[in-house]
């Protein structure tokens, strides 16, 4: 069953529907979408470009191999494992901080 059960109709004149459709484009949203976020009081930010998509493949890449090779050194007794640890976190928090600075909505005030 629908979580929404209650349909709003709305009248838009021609430049209300292209800013509408514009604006929800702009963050990669339907225009349904776009008009609940902003009902529940966030500012949806635009859409990142390609390049931060492929910047958080890359982080996501470099993570796995520190974990392989963490894995690996602390099995032959070789690296200092809570200073690796402390590392691998720092990289998980920098992808949460780009993450939030470029697709988290803000919520207005």
């Amino acid at each position: 069953m629908r979580s929404r059960r209650i349909k709003k109709q709305i009248w838009l004149n021609d430049e209300e529907d292209y800013i509408l459709k514009t604006r929800s484009e702009s963050v990669g949203m339907n225009a349904s979408d776009y008009i609940r976020q902003l009902l529940v009081g966030y500012k949806p930010k635009e859409k990142p470009p390609e390049e931060f998509y492929n910047a958080i493949k890359s982080i996501r890449a470099i993570g796995n191999n520190i974990n392989q090779i963490a894995r690996m050194a602390n099995a032959r007794g070789v690296v200092d494992v809570p200073h690796f640890n402390k590392e691998v976190d720092k990289l998980n928090q920098l992808v949460i901080d780009i993450k939030n600075k470029y697709l988290r909505p803000e919520k207005e005030e």
